[in-house]
């Protein structure tokens, strides 16, 4: 039995122990092909040598600082990135974790926007 309140109440899902590539295996070695597009980290593959890389090398200077409080060399180097990528009135970057975040980010700074202007 599973504790887990899944999206499909009455389904019985494959565990997934590990992902390499494009594909998804169960604990039995079953390989699924990753076609569900949900997480976009996923569009990179699984176990991406170099996003482990990365990873690791991030959590070894500093897993987290408060982006209320801190900025960090990696943050102002994304921000840099995305910004040379974008039209030239877009020229900040507010960095969040996930889809409902960066919705609730959005709606409060436009209602700040138009509070202080």
């Amino acid at each position: 039995m599973s504790y887990v309140f899944h999206r499909h109440c009455h389904a019985t899902l494959p565990i997934i122990d590990k992902g390499e590539g494009v594909y998804l295996f169960d604990k039995q070695g079953k390989q699924y092909l990753d076609a569900c597009g949900g997480a976009a980290v996923s569009n990179l593959g699984h176990s991406h040598q170099a996003v482990k890389k990365a990873m690791l090398e991030q959590l070894e200077r500093v897993p987290f600082a408060h982006t209320g409080f801190f900025t960090s060399d990696s943050s102002e180097r994304l921000a840099e990135l995305i910004c040379q990528h974008m039209p030239e009135q877009f020229n900040h970057v507010y960095l969040v974790s996930g889809g409902s975040e960066a919705v609730e980010s959005a709606l409060k700074m436009a209602r700040q926007y138009f509070v202080e202007s």
